[in-house]
């Protein structure tokens, strides 16, 4: 049975009894109604079926009320505790988001920015995939909306960015493990070709150094962006004649693959080897002892990055042109202790 021609505003407004413009004033929100037309307006539109035409509204007034969200890598718990953040904030504020998942993968970005912007999206908060794609500096900078960064910054790109002050976020893991006595520490981690991988090491080793603690290179795992990568790296490190006291895991992704290692070796926590993370994961309650980990203030950066893109499209900001007057925020991160770190025992 095929479906009968879409109700129209003058249908509307014919049976509430109202003006074609007290219907639109009431449905787009665009002027003061009474409560009295608002309900009989409202009620009208429910019992035809009646809703706006968001294309046809976007083409009056020049917004979609639209936001675009590119994630790197949505299986990343961290970045999907941004996403439910992120969404909240925004759709608390009118707006509704349009989510890509990218999954690391250069091209699937390119084309998620493309659709976004054939979307014609009011403006776009992007979480960038690890490796770049040709003409993306270009693309993003040249954005005809506004757009902010999140999480990961572009180095030479002047666009607003939210981030997290990764260099302390290493320097609390090191003064925590100096603090318990550590000092034959290894590190889990990624390329440190990506600045928050280098940041990360870089403030762990300051940390260390401003105690007169050097890192032992062999110790440092580098180049691990799985949890099958943590798990290689971990079983190197603790097959060591001399293996590490503690070991920092710079990703939750590295974190799953060093605590499955660290139960197949049948290693206690922390009385064997302390550990500690970078935000807590989803299954943080049901391991024992609980893990330390230094935190990111995921609420704290989405809402920070929503507000900002939030001025940006009304205007509240001067222009970018240029570069000018470009916002990049740093959030610091908290130490969490719980009891995967311990003081070292003596007979180590």
């Amino acid at each position: 049975m095929s479906a009968g021609p879409l109700p129209t505003i003058r249908e509307v407004a014919q049976l509430a009894g109202v003006s074609v413009a007290t219907v639109s004033k009431t449905l787009n929100r665009t002027g003061k109604v009474s409560e009295g037309l608002r309900e009989r307006v409202t009620v009208a539109a429910q019992k035809l079926g009646y809703a706006p035409h968001a294309s046809a509204r976007s083409l009056r007034s020049g917004a979609t009320r639209i936001l675009g969200l590119l994630v790197a890598d949505l299986a990343n718990p961290y970045f999907l505790k941004l996403v439910e953040n992120i969404e909240r904030l925004s759709s608390a504020a009118g707006y509704s988001v349009i989510l890509c998942n990218s999954a690391e993968d250069p091209e699937r970005e390119e084309r998620h920015l493309g659709m976004l912007l054939s979307q014609r999206a009011d403006g776009a908060i992007v979480i960038p995939t690890r490796r770049s794609w040709n003409g993306r500096m270009a693309a993003l900078s040249g954005l005809p909306v506004p757009g902010v960064l999140v999480d990961r910054r572009i180095e030479g790109l002047d666009l607003d960015s939210v981030t997290t002050d990764n260099l302390m976020l290493g320097r609390l893991a090191a003064e925590h493990l100096d603090g318990l006595g550590h000092r034959r520490v290894a590190v889990i981690m990624g390329s440190p070709e990506h600045q928050i991988a280098r940041h990360r090491l870089d403030g762990f080793r300051a940390g260390f150094a401003a105690r007169g603690v050097t890192l032992e290179e062999r110790l440092i795992q580098k180049d691990n962006f799985s949890e099958e990568a943590g798990h290689a790296a971990a079983l190197r490190l603790l097959s060591f004649s001399e293996r590490p006291t503690a070991i920092f895991a710079t990703n939750n992704h590295l974190a799953l693959g060093l605590l499955r290692a660290i139960g197949e070796q049948g290693i206690s926590v922390p009385e064997d080897l302390s550990v500690i993370a970078v935000d807590e994961l989803p299954w943080a309650g049901l391991v024992r002892p609980g893990m330390t980990v230094v935190t990111q203030p995921s609420e704290a950066i989405a809402e920070m990055a929503v507000s900002t893109l939030l001025e940006r499209i009304s205007g509240g900001r001067s222009s970018l042109k240029n570069g000018r007057d470009t916002v990049s925020v740093q959030l610091q991160p908290a130490l969490v202790v719980r009891g995967s770190t311990a003081a070292i025992r003596s007979r180590r």
